[in-house]
C-alpha cells in the first residue's frame, strides 16, 4: 500500500525548515560548502528552482543524514504531485490488455 501525500513539500523547503531555520549557526552557505557545491546551486534547491538529483541525494545523505533513497523519494513525491495537478487524464482511455494475443482488434 502506497501512502499518497497531499501537497508534499519541495525537498528544498524541507531542508530550509528542518536544517537551517531552527539553528542560528547553520546557514545555506555552510551547508553548500559541506556538500561541496556552489552556493548558487544549493540556493536553487532551497528555493525550489532545482530538484534533488541522484548526485545531490548522495551528498545530502552524507551531510544532513538520511539515505540517498529517502532524498530521491521526497523529490519524486513532489514531482508526481505536481504532475497530477497539471495533467488532465479524463479524456484518456485505458487499453484493454485482457484480449487474446491472436486477436487483431484493439478494444476501444
Amino acid at each position: 500500500m502506497t501512502f499518497q501525500q497531499h501537497n508534499p513539500p519541495h525537498p528544498g523547503a524541507l531542508i530550509q525548515r528542518t536544517y537551517i531555520e531552527p539553528f542560528e549557526a547553520v546557514t545555506a552557505n555552510n551547508i553548500a560548502d559541506r556538500l561541496g557545491v556552489a552556493h548558487s546551486t544549493f540556493n536553487r534547491l532551497l528555493n525550489g528552482r532545482a530538484g534533488v538529483s541522484p548526485e545531490m541525494a548522495v551528498r545530502l545523505s552524507g551531510v544532513l543524514g538520511g539515505s540517498a533513497e529517502s532524498w530521491l523519494t521526497l523529490q519524486e513525491s513532489f514531482d508526481l504531485w505536481k504532475a497530477r495537478q497539471a495533467v488532465d487524464i479524463t479524456a484518456l482511455r485505458r487499453i484493454d490488455f485482457t484480449m487474446r494475443a491472436d486477436s487483431t482488434a484493439v478494444s476501444v
